[in-house]
């Protein structure tokens, strides 16, 4: 049996940055193939499965293979698996490749004991950290489950909400001509005054444990030259959303206070939660005795399965501090409890969905 080490090493050997994912698609395949697992391998991701379909509840695994590009600072080479104090390097090795291995490895478990009491599905996703995630596309395939677990790095805590993800684009005019002669219409200082609003805005429904709307303006551009008033000044806001407020009312009202034309870039990743009650909640904490349930202010491929109606949470091994960073790295202590982890979770929402909870 391939370890779970050996797994992720593979993957992390494989550049696979965003919009240029073929290669870790052919590799993940390959590994998928090693073990003997059925696999449906599209170029939007692989659809993984460890046994025949069965009566029982289907329980959906999912993550993303894409990663963010190495960026600077890294001592270890990015795209190569180094093995260093008990750690995997490499770009991915927690978002979130090693939630991809433990994935592998749980569906590789039930392959080779050939039972379970109920479904189980692994779907290996891609586009996740760009614009145009596949999660949708793959969901439509496997699509009634009766539970998911978004895999991501939390540390193996249950994280029952995260945050959405807005951008929307300030765009201010301004009548362009030589700065001596400049009149009061200066788009830089309508954008200033945008900005300075947005940022002493009062949300007065902070969520319970997400808090309130956040908004980070990200991206500025303006000026034509030293000396020219400029004829335009734009900037890019990302906005963390929380159930409080829909997207929708949360687009008005910052429409409301700023002077300068706005537009929407993206608006898909609306916030999720899953009440602590909820039976996949419950058993997740009862698989994971040690873990604690916490929230994301992140976004994630959850948002699809919660547009599908799909109970869900996002648990997931690896420190999400390491996310994106420069020497990204886990442990194998880390990825070998992802998986010892994954297969409870698995067993004890079996037997409660099984029941009838």
């Amino acid at each position: 049996m391939i370890r779970s080490e050996q797994i992720l090493s593979r993957l992390l050997s494989v550049e696979g940055i965003t919009g240029n994912e073929s290669g870790i698609l052919a590799e993940t395949a390959s590994i998928c193939d090693e073990l003997g697992l059925q696999t449906d391998v599209s170029p939007a991701g692989i659809i993984l499965r460890a046994f025949e379909k069965n009566s029982g509840p289907s329980l959906l695994f999912c993550s993303h293979l894409d990663t963010v590009p190495a960026g600077i600072g890294w001592t270890v080479p990015p795209f190569k698996a180094t093995f260093a104090d008990s750690h995997l390097f490499g770009r991915g090795a927690v978002d979130a490749r090693g939630s991809c291995a433990a994935i592998i490895m749980t569906a590789a478990h039930y392959a080779s004991i050939k039972q379970a009491r109920g479904q189980f599905i692994g779907i290996l996703s891609i586009g996740e950290e760009g614009n145009k995630p596949s999660l949708p596309i793959l969901l439509e395939k496997v699509t009634p489950v009766d539970a998911g677990i978004v895999g991501e790095p939390t540390s193996m805590k249950i994280v029952t909400a995260q945050r959405g993800l807005m951008v929307l684009e300030l765009s201010a005019q301004g009548k362009q001509g030589h700065a001596s002669r400049a009149s009061d219409s200066n788009s830089i200082l309508t954008l200033a005054h945008d900005l300075i609003v947005l940022e002493a805005l009062k949300w007065l429904r902070p969520h319970r444990t997400l808090g309130a709307v956040k908004i980070t303006p990200t991206r500025l551009q303006a000026g034509v030259a030293d000396n020219v008033a400029p004829p335009l000044a734009a900037a890019v806001l990302d906005l963390r959303t929380t159930p409080s407020y829909t997207h929708k009312e949360i687009l008005a009202i910052v429409r409301s206070v700023v002077r300068s034309e706005l537009r929407v870039i993206e608006d898909q990743w609306i916030p999720c939660e899953t009440p602590e009650n909820h039976p996949l909640v419950i058993a997740a904490k009862e698989a994971l005795g040690e873990s604690t349930v916490t929230v994301s202010y992140a976004a994630s491929d959850w948002v699809f399965l919660h547009q599908q109606g799909i109970p869900a949470i996002m648990v997931g091994p690896g420190n999400p501090a390491y996310s994106h960073a420069p020497d990204e790295r886990i442990s194998i202590d880390e990825l070998e409890a992802g998986v010892r982890g994954y297969i409870r979770i698995a067993e004890t929402l079996w037997n409660r969905f099984g029941a009838g909870s």
